[in-house]
């Protein structure tokens, strides 16, 4: 993400520089901002704590770049105390402060970022608070500048806020721009907890600064989310503030508004019919609609909820604004009014909690329309308004109301949605809302945690917080009324959220968790009791995590089910998915008899349940393949492989092998190194495309991954063949794309595999080949082929083809420009940078193909200086500096950097990665 940023402020500084008239540069769109807030925002925040002594490393330079702003804190006397936490939420605000520049953001980008920041400044309060639930005595200078980090994150937030309230007024109160709710939440929740430090601090004045921020915030949400009073005056001027409604609406009589709406309905729903009273007259213009009231209203409203349209949420929304319009329009006084000089009042349909409920729902299931969440938000937000006024009194949302706007946040799957259900479960749990939270409102909160926890590596922790802040709530009160206990779908969804993530240690954590859950359910947690799809989800946090024997551990958990439901619980029955996730777990450990074993003990059980599947035999395959007994690997996926023909062609299973099936196949041939691997992943290959896209079998149909494992097994190869076979397969899967094979579609893998299988060929000219390939990938990439976009192993493929070319001294010229070439492209690229294999590879290439002279010596100089800059002077790179250079050249560029035990600075190496940018 670093190269991104750099890249994205080099092309505004470019834009803003360049020459009106001759240069047609322009501007990064706005997609182009977002994707980069929203690509820093996904990154890890983490608080690391380093205190460095004075004596270490006291003379190394600290080179910051100009390009990314970077937050300082002091220094102490005799060392140095950084905490460096919320950098993602500070350069994404400077990525937004550019945006501004030449565009007007909406307001979901100001909530994400204020999102991040208000948890920024609440981890970092966290920490003090489990610190001195520990018991643990921190320094004071230490605690100090945890207090300030919190505050300065806080101030960000807040700021943040106040310039997306700005927007809003100056745009003219354009319902996009409108700060969510959730962002004045956070904002609230920050400063409450700063004021609940400054207390305990005995520090008034930020206390009370503190209490001030909350009291504004509040004022100001109330003011922001203000029904509009246009309304009012609709008819007069012809405008609509309706999303569906037509104009003219103040004119028109109760039953001909709900007459509109139902219409709109049947035209989507014919069957469809509102139940209404005898005798009652809906849109027939008949002079009231005395006999039209609440309930007609309301059960058109859940109607739209149940018969999903793209109209439901809108039109739900219109709905209640008419309620509440005509509410506002008949107060009281008005009544009294009307009866003096004797006008006709008709019936109003006055709101009530369930119109409020079915109007949410109806937005949660609306189709095809964006910001569900925020719409339901501002139904609530307008709902408080509408008390405030006096014009709702008595009419609360409850707790089915911020239920379904959680859900609405966990199923919008944008980011943030999780963070920002928690921010309105936090608001339920706050006392004065008066709203008490339920297990659903705790398990739909967790869920939108596991929803998200693929792309967000803390997701499994936070779905932990909130999981134990039930269950200290409920012990604290007890009262399962106000309280609610833990049960087994929060303690499931915790668990998922950790299988799901990835993380290393999420498989030990969920074990943890399952012996606490065990433990409440023998304390008489009557409603917390692990069964088969906890235990399933466990096992697949432990295949999942990458932890050492994290497959005995599976099986042992596998065993244990099986036991328990010998035993008579039959809510531990292992069934497949159980025994395929443990075969997952030896997979990934490449332990490929035990997969074996648990694979037999499955054909052999008699239980149609656990009977094994293409997926049981595919992870088996895969163990051999990562197997480090290559011919004995070999030989038994062939065995397995014919076991299930075997089998189907006898009539024994239901199934035969897949496309899943056969890329294992391939993949253990193409790792085995066998010699005829070559010619049997061909031979594989061919039989998939005759069966799959010849005979119209597409359960075995080649995919991108069929032809990467392909390709793969021929980058590996030695065969003279390998080179002009992988172009061959390569114009396959492009022909078969250009048919409509959409699964078939050619991707970055595929085309790096073939470019570093010309680069180890011995071709003539490759340095050439492997460029107008590059160029190739770019072309399809722009033309709408997305998963080609070139990447950095693509570039430095072309380099390494570049640096191993002929003896022939033409073809060292034209290699050499062809290395300059790609090398000036990575360099320039709008979305990638150089990695250190990528300076490693180019120096390479001018030692292989650059006779020595000062030309070289400076080229050399340039170049190592820049990757010093980059932070990308890895052991490769220093490698080939010395192999490069002269010994007199090498230490004139280290000379008067390093230190006194002889270590070079640590920020010319801060951005290494070892697996950056590998063509292998």
């Amino acid at each position: 993400m670093e190269y991104a940023e750099r890249a994205l402020v080099r092309w505004v500084e470019e834009y803003r520089g360049r020459d009106k008239q001759l240069d047609q540069l322009e501007l990064p769109s706005e997609q182009i901002f977002s994707g980069v807030i929203d690509g820093l925002l996904s990154l890890p925040s983490s608080f690391a704590i380093s205190i460095d002594d004075e004596s270490g490393d006291g003379d190394e330079e600290k080179e910051i770049n100009d390009q990314i702003r970077r937050t300082l804190l002091g220094k102490g006397t005799l060392r140095e105390i950084n905490i460096q936490g919320g950098n993602r939420s500070d350069r994404a605000t400077n990525v937004l402060d550019l945006m501004e520049s030449f565009y007007e953001p909406l307001g979901s980008l100001y909530d994400t970022i204020i999102a991040s920041h208000g948890a920024d400044a609440l981890e970092c309060l966290s920490y003090l608070t489990m610190e001195k639930e520990r018991e643990q005595n921190i320094e004071s200078e230490l605690k100090s500048r945890y207090f300030q980090v919190a505050w300065k994150s806080a101030k960000s937030a807040l700021q943040l806020l106040n310039r997306s309230e700005e927007l809003y007024h100056e745009l003219g109160q354009s319902s996009s721009r409108l700060p969510s709710i959730s962002s004045y939440v956070t904002v609230i929740d920050v400063w409450k907890a700063l004021a609940v430090g400054a207390e305990e601090e005995d520090d008034k004045k930020k206390r009370d600064e503190a209490l001030e921020v909350i009291r504004n915030s509040r004022q100001r949400r109330l003011k922001v989310y203000t029904l509009d009073k246009d309304l009012e005056n609709d008819g007069k001027s012809g405008r609509s503030g309706y999303n569906i409604l037509p104009p003219g609406v103040s004119s028109m009589t109760v039953d001909e508004v709900l007459g509109f709406a139902l219409n709109l309905l049947r035209e989507s729903v014919p069957t469809y019919k509102l139940k209404i009273n005898e005798g009652v007259a809906v849109g027939k213009g008949s002079g009231g609609g005395r006999g039209v009231g609440t309930w007609h209203f309301n059960q058109l409203i859940f109607d739209l909820a149940a018969f999903p349209q793209t109209f439901s949420g809108p039109l739900a929304q219109d709905l209640l604004e008419y309620m509440v319009y005509m509410v506002r329009r008949t107060t009281p006084s008005q009544r009294r009014r009307s009866q003096k000089n004797r006008s006709p009042y008709p019936n109003v349909p006055k709101p009530n909690s369930f119109t409020i409920n079915g109007v949410l729902k109806a937005w949660m299931v609306t189709p095809n329309h964006s910001d569900v969440a925020r719409h339901a938000e501002v139904v609530l937000a307008k709902l408080a308004i509408w008390q405030s006024e006096g014009i709702l009194w008595g009419v609360h949302a409850d707790t089915v109301s911020y239920n379904t706007c959680i859900n609405c946040w966990k199923e919008s799957g944008i980011q943030g949605a999780a963070q920002r259900a928690t921010e309105i479960l936090r608001l339920m749990e706050d006392e004065s809302t008066m709203i008490i939270p339920d297990v659903i409102s705790y398990s739909t909160c967790i869920g939108a945690w596991a929803d998200c926890s693929s792309r967000e590596p803390s997701a499994g922790r936070h779905a932990e917080e909130i999981l134990m802040r039930m269950y200290n709530r409920n012990n604290a009160l007890g009262d399962e009324s106000v309280a609610p206990r833990p049960t087994t779908r929060c303690f499931n969804a915790v668990l998922l959220a950790y299988a799901n993530g990835r993380q290393r240690g999420g498989g030990k954590r969920a074990l943890e968790l399952l012996r606490f859950m065990e433990r409440l359910n023998s304390e008489g947690y009557t409603d917390l009791s692990p069964d088969t799809y906890t235990f399933n989800i466990v096992m697949k946090a432990l295949a999942n995590c990458g932890e050492n024997g994290a497959s005995n551990k599976a099986i042992q958990l596998l065993q244990r089910m099986e036991d328990s439901y010998a035993k008579g619980d039959s809510s531990l029955k292992p069934d497949l998915l159980s025994y395929n996730t443990v075969l997952d777990a030896f997979s990934k450990e490449g332990d490929a008899k035990a997969a074996e074993r648990l694979l037999a003990q499955m054909s052999n059980s008699g239980d149609d349940i656990a009977k094994p599947n293409a997926h049981s035999y595919t992870a088996v395959l895969t163990a051999w393949s990562r197997s480090e007994d290559k011919a004995m690997a070999v030989r038994r996926a062939e065995e397995l492989f014919d076991d299930i023909e075997g089998k189907y062609a006898a009539g024994k299973s239901d199934f035969r092998a897949e496309t899943s099936v056969y890329n294992a196949l391939i993949t253990c041939w193409a790792k085995s190194g066998e010699r005829k691997a070559l010619y049997r992943v061909t031979q594989i290959l061919s039989l998939m495309e005759e069966l799959g896209l010849q005979g119209g079998d597409f359960g075995s149909a080649p995919n991108s991954r069929t032809y990467c494992a392909v390709l793969n097994a021929l980058s590996r190869s030695n065969n003279y063949k390998a080179y002009s076979m992988s172009l061959e397969i390569l114009d396959r899967m492009e022909d078969f794309y250009s048919k409509g094979y959409d699964s078939i579609r050619p991707c970055v893998r595929a085309y790096s595999l073939v470019l570093s299988t010309i680069a180890r060929s011995r071709k003539k000219n490759k340095a050439r080949k492997a460029q107008e390939l590059l160029h190739r990938m770019e072309s399809e990439y722009i033309g709408g082929n997305t998963a080609c976009r070139p990447n950095v192993y693509s570039y430095n493929a072309v380099l390494n083809a570049a640096a191993f070319s002929g003896r022939d001294e033409n073809e060292h010229e034209e290699a050499f420009k062809v290395a300059c070439l790609t090398f000036d492209e990575l360099r320039m690229s709008d979305y990638l940078q150089p990695s250190h294999v990528s300076y490693g590879t180019f120096l390479k290439t001018i030692k292989n193909l650059m006779p020595e002279s000062e030309v070289r010596d400076n080229l050399v100089k340039g170049l190592f200086r820049k990757c010093c800059r980059d932070g990308l002077a890895s052991d490769f790179v220093l490698k080939e500096m010395a192999d490069l250079s002269t010994p007199d050249l090498y230490q004139s560029l280290l000379k008067g950097v390093t230190n006194e035990y002889g270590n070079l600075p640590k920020s010319w190496s801060a951005n290494v990665r070892e697996t950056d940018g590998l063509y292998s």
